[in-house]
């Protein structure tokens, strides 16, 4: 009786585990044919996708990628959205 208290809580534990294993590597493997062949190559060498600015007006980063650009003065910025370079004021 003693014995079956033990017993089934280590074996959940380990059932448990295994699982949470066995998720991991399908969640590897899946996520391999899901991600873009250049964030893969980025993420292999443990850097990022795409260099980062910051957003002069609220000070987020932003990826030059997905940033929204405008040019003042022959100099690209980069803002976080429309509504932040539609605020910059230039001077």
């Amino acid at each position: 009786m003693i014995a079956r208290l033990i017993l089934y809580p280590i074996l959940a534990i380990l059932l448990i585990t295994l699982l949470r294993y066995l998720i991991g590597i399908i969640g590897k493997t899946f996520s391999e044919f899901v991600l873009p062949p250049r964030t893969k190559e980025a993420a292999s060498r443990g850097q990022p996708a795409g260099e980062l600015k910051r957003d002069p007006v609220c000070g987020t980063y932003v990826a030059v990628t997905a940033s929204v650009k405008k040019t003042v003065g022959g100099e690209v910025i980069h803002f976080c959205s429309a509504a932040c370079r539609d605020t910059y004021k230039t001077g």
